[in-house]
Order: structure tokens, then sequence, then C-alpha cells
């Protein structure tokens, strides 16, 4: 049996319309009967979906439930993995110090990382070199300074052996500054942030972001009390085209209900949240830095973070990603004409529904994804929790749902 709930809402300058006009009545009745129908040909159990324009209004969806064909429905509420949506959260993090004048975008990072930059890089024929050009924070939140994911370098060099490494060693692929490589360069940002601040990224994320922006349900670990509200997971097999089944946990998440507790976090991929939750941190970047009055940005440095830093360094996935069944095929999500910011991908190729180039992109393993038009005024994301990453499954119905979201919602 599949749940669903649909949540529509608007709220100008913080005052609920709950005497909704007959233009946002037809609104709720179309992005109901049009995502019920696009649910019913998908094979997926349940998703949800949220929007937001500049005013504050939105749109929510939620269909199915927490676990496949049982118990609660999903919500708002419901808690997700997002994976590697944390590195925004890391990114406005590292930002805060660097408005502190605690860090400088292009400072040498060998006294505070030593550990990071003597690790050596990794040359064509399987030998190690050491790098000559200096690592800066900018070329780690631009994914610039060669270090990659081991799917990555199992492409690049087939007799290098990946396992026997973790990312606190792990070779650099290239010099700094001189490609794009997506990689663990976010992990380093966070250890970054802690040597610092002198918190865990823990610690420093609850008390400097969550806290300010009323973020109550996002955690590395998930409070016992809590945990009954995780989505299920599901996959679709070793070659990643089998039926979707659902799953417990994998050797990513060893079970849905994590019982061990996290102590060392990962600034790149290890966050649990709630669309509602993450919509706050996706309207303070809309907004420049600000929700209800409260700041934790300055409006100049959110518009460096959104901006092309990267130059004429290609995106092109083609050149460095290994396609597997589940992990990672970035091909449609980015292209050639994409760029990167310092909290992520700068899509430079508008959308049929409306989405403007220099929309800020990204998502999660399991397939959770997020987006920021800023010339349009509107931000949203999607949930779900399946893999293969990038499945069409998800990205059809976040297209479907945002097609909806541009008719129904005011924007620029």
């Amino acid at each position: 049996m599949k749940y669903f709930t649909l949540l529509i809402q608007v709220v100008v300058f913080g005052l609920s319309a709950h005497g909704a006009t007959s233009s946002f009545e037809k609104a709720h009745q179309d992005v109901r009967r049009v995502m019920a129908d696009s649910m019913a040909k998908s094979d997926l159990p349940s998703i949800v979906a949220i929007g937001v324009n500049d005013k504050g209004q939105r749109i929510e969806y939620a269909y199915g439930g927490l676990s496949w064909g049982k118990g609660e429905p999903v919500k708002t509420s419901s808690i997700f993995r997002i994976h590697s949506m944390t590195k925004l959260v890391t990114s406005i993090a590292v930002m805060q110090l660097v408005e502190q004048k605690k860090l400088n975008l292009d400072q040498n990072l060998d006294e505070l990382l030593p550990s990071m930059t003597r690790i050596p890089i990794l040359t064509p024929e399987g030998g190690f070199v050491k790098g000559e050009e200096i690592i800066t924070l900018r070329h780690l939140l631009t994914h610039t300074a060669g270090f990659g994911y081991p799917n990555a370098t199992y492409k690049l060099h087939p007799a290098f052996d990946a396992e026997r490494w973790d990312y606190e060693d792990f070779p650099r692929q290239f010099e700094s500054g001189t490609r794009f490589l997506y990689g663990t360069n976010t992990d380093w940002v966070g250890k970054l942030v802690e040597q610092v601040s002198g918190m865990t990224l823990e610690v420093y994320f609850k008390k400097n972001i969550f806290e300010p922006l009323g973020i109550k349900n996002t955690h590395f670990n998930v409070p016992e009390n809590a945990k009954k509200r995780i989505a299920s997971m599901g996959n679709r097999g070793e070659d990643g085209r089998s039926k979707l089944r659902e799953i417990d946990g994998d050797e990513v998440s060893p079970n849905r209900y994590p019982v061990k507790k996290i102590t060392k976090f990962s600034g790149g991929d290890g966050l649990f949240s709630t669309p509602s939750d993450y919509t706050k941190i996706l309207q303070c970047m809309l907004n420049y830095g600000v929700v209800d009055g409260r700041r934790i940005l300055e409006k100049k440095t959110v518009e460096t973070m959104v901006e092309n830093q990267i130059g004429e360094i290609s995106l092109d996935p083609a050149s460095w990603y290994y396609d597997s069944a589940t992990c990672c095929n970035f091909n449609g999500l980015m292209n050639k004409d994409s760029k990167w910011g310092l909290a992520g991908m700068v899509d430079n190729t508008p959308k049929s529904y409306g989405r403007k180039s220099g929309t800020l992109v990204w998502g999660g393993y399991r397939n959770t994804y997020f987006y920021i038009d800023y010339k349009s005024g509107i931000a949203a994301s999607v949930y779900s929790q399946q893999l293969p990453f990038n499945h069409s499954s998800t990205i059809s119905l976040f297209d479907k749902f945002s097609e909806l979201l541009y008719k129904n919602l005011s924007h620029r």
C-alpha cells in the first residue's frame, strides 16, 4: 500500500495565508494531480519535494511510506541521509571563518593542515611525486586540489590498489589548480573548520548554523528517539538495472537505524536531515545569507560562493569518472558548460521549465538533490533513498515537480 500526503503552504512575511486565493487552490489541485499521476508510473515507493521562493512562499509534496508498503507516511519532517548535500553546510561553515578573517581563501594551508599538504601526487606510471604548488582553501572548495574518490582513481590508474588507502592519506591526482576532480576535498575543509574553530564539526554546525536558523533535526548522530523517522533505502542490484528493492543497509550505510555513534565527522558526507530543515539552509542561501532576520553570512560572501571560481577548467565528467552501477555517473547532471563555485556546481544550462543559467546545484549519493536559482528567486530540493546515484526515476520526478513549481510559484 502506498501513502501520500500533499502539503501546500503560502507564507508571506511570516503570515500564513490560510484564506488561499482561488489561483492558489488551483495550484494545489494541479500539483496533486500531476505528481500523483507521475508517482503512479514510477517504481519509487516514496518521495518528498519542496520548493520555495524568495518571498517565503512554498510548495511541498510528499508521497509514500517511511518503510515501503507499511508504517507511517513520509513527511517533510522525515529524516533522510543527504550524503554530499553535507558539502553545502561545510562550505557555509568555512566561509564564516573567512568572514571572521580566521582564514583566507588563497593562503597556503601547509601550517594548518600539514598532513594534507604532504600527501604526494600519483603519477600515470603508479609512482609518487611531491607536489610543487601550494594547496589553498579555494582549491579545496572548488575540487581543484587533486583529491578524488577511489572509483575515480581506478579509472585513471587501474593498477593502483585504492582499497589499501583512506581519504586521510589517499594520493592526489594532479597539481592543485590545474584540473577538476570531485572527491574528498570537502572532507579536508571539515578538518580545517575543526582545526581553526577548536570545535568538532558537529558542535560548530549546531552553534553557528543550525541554532541560528532554527534547524533542530539535522545531525551526524540521529537521536535515539528520532531514529524511527529515518526513511528506508533501496537499490537496483549490482548492475544498477535490476528491480528496485528495499534494503536495511549496505557497506555505506550499515543499517537503517544507525547504532554506532560517529565521533569522526565528515565535511563531505555524513549528515542526516529533514526536507524542512534543509529548505531553511537553501532559503538562507537564496536570500544571500539571511532567513527570518537571522543572518549567518554576508551578502557579498554568498555572491562569491555561487560564482564560477574555476575559470576555464572543465567539469566534463567523461574525462574523470568511473561509471559503475551505484556510483558515480554524473553524465547529464554536469556537462562541459558547468562550472564550480565555493558552494557547489554552477549550472549554466537553462531548463525548459524556467530554471535559469547560473543556478547553484548539487546532490547526495542516494538521490537527493537541490538547486538555487538566483535569477528566478526559487530554490528546491527532492529526497528519495535509492541507488544508483543520478537515476532517472528521481531526476524525472524532480523535473516534473520543478515544472509545477515554476508554473505556480511567483518568481522573477
